[in-house]
């Protein structure tokens, strides 16, 4: 059996080898001819049968994947979701219909989506128009307001107004420039500030049944201009009340957005009025490790996504009975406070000596300009933490975070700007 696999990045890195124990070969197809380089170094090398770029002729594209005949696509990237969904209609094979109203891509429609499905969705503008957005903004009357791009992912230039010159200058920096998948922002979304407790769920669906992997409390700090900067994040239980909460949810914002087979990964509020939708994305979660997951759950987003591709009759088996945290798991996300050339990566390897130490991944090399964490884009990488005492994983994470604010002996070895 193949498949193809479009914009294998970020965690889609991992998916070629979850599929190889699963005895599946697959095919690589990269969206465009140059993407972002953050998302192209992290390219599984050598992990593919074959590795096709698509120069925006979709015939001649279809005609180089047909030889290899696969049996599913799967997007690995924010980037390919696009044209995953277009390869499997065109190819007669299981997939998302193409999405040709923008409800899982663009912010605004996606909240209308959800909206004329009967449930919660903030209020929410989309214009390119700064006076039609000063205008809404008046009328709705509450301030802050969140403004962000029509099509991006995380945090990457999202803003917290709290007056019109915010709003002015948020909206101006927005439309001159481009999202994390590198294109030129067109249009800005303003939506109302929710308030409440953020949540993130990794799900994966199958001929439109879904199953709920996981689901994540998110805990951040405020950023530049009131942006959120990723502080940590921790699994719930099953028997958690949020969960009971947020699940049905859930399965009714993937029914919404046209989420039949898949992954998808969803944000949302928990408010004093019921769960309401931040965003959701038809595709895996992004800068996961999945062995560590796994130490946790006995499996990950990415192992069930490639189960489903593949064999969706073991899936429905190994999913019938939800899978539970064994442990205590924090992720967490790091925060430079510091500016400057990075002279090494010795640094990060003082985080082994954390006993609870699980693994890390960093974004950043040798010789890369850090700058002082303000976004997700701007954290250097991630650290687990996995331990059966959660006390012990709270007294590592304080350790961690006072490492970080060392300038010497800690993580950070930089030449610092002068």
């Amino acid at each position: 059996m193949q498949c193809l696999i479009v914009d294998a990045y970020s965690t889609g890195r991992f998916l070629p080898a979850a599929l190889a124990e699963l005895g599946v070969k697959c095919v690589h197809v990269q969206s465009a001819p140059t993407l972002p380089s953050y998302l192209t170094r992290t390219f599984p090398q050598g992990a593919f049968t074959e590795c096709l770029v698509h120069d925006g002729d979709l015939e001649a594209l279809l005609d180089a994947v047909r030889p290899a005949a696969p049996a599913f696509v799967l997007p690995g990237n924010e980037s390919g979701v696009d044209l995953a969904d277009t390869l499997a209609r065109r190819l007669g094979l299981p997939g998302n219909a193409p999405d040709e109203r923008r409800v899982r891509r663009d912010k605004y429609d996606m909240a209308m989506a959800v909206r004329a499905h009967g449930l919660r969705a903030p209020d929410t503008l989309r214009t390119s128009r700064f006076d039609t957005a000063l205008g809404w903004a008046r009328a709705h009357g509450r301030w802050p307001l969140v403004v962000k791009p029509a099509d991006s992912a995380g945090t990457d230039n999202v803003f917290f107004c709290a007056d019109p010159v915010e709003l002015c200058t948020s909206f101006g920096h927005i439309l001159s420039s481009s999202n994390v998948q590198g294109n030129r922002n067109e249009t800005v979304v303003l939506q109302e500030r929710l308030t409440g407790t953020e949540y993130f769920a990794n799900s994966v669906s199958v001929d439109g049944r879904h199953h709920i992997a996981e689901i994540w409390r998110y805990h951040k700090r405020r950023g530049r201009s009131g942006a959120a900067i990723y502080d940590y994040e921790e699994p719930l239980t099953a028997h958690d009340p949020a969960a009971a909460a947020l699940a049905p949810y859930l399965l009714g914002v993937l029914d919404a957005l046209g989420v039949r087979w898949g992954p998808a990964h969803s944000e949302v509020m928990l408010t004093d009025e019921g769960p309401v939708l931040i965003e959701t994305g038809a595709r895996l979660a992004g800068s996961i490790l999945p062995h560590v997951v796994s130490r946790c759950f006995g499996t990950n987003h990415v192992e069930l996504t490639a189960l489903a591709g593949s064999d969706p009759a073991a899936f429905a088996a190994r999913t019938a009975v939800p899978a539970e945290p064994r442990t205590g798991l924090r992720y967490v996300s790091l925060i430079s406070p510091f500016a400057g050339r990075l002279t090494s990566l010795d640094g990060f390897e003082r985080l082994r000596e954390l006993p609870s130490y699980a693994d890390h991944h960093l974004g950043v090399r040798a010789g890369d300009f850090l700058s002082p964490t303000v976004d997700s884009a701007t954290s250097p990488g991630v650290c687990y933490l996995l331990h059966e005492d959660e006390r012990q994983i709270e007294t590592d994470y304080r350790r961690l975070r006072a490492l970080e604010l060392q300038e010497t002996g800690g993580l950070y070895e930089v030449v610092r700007e002068r």
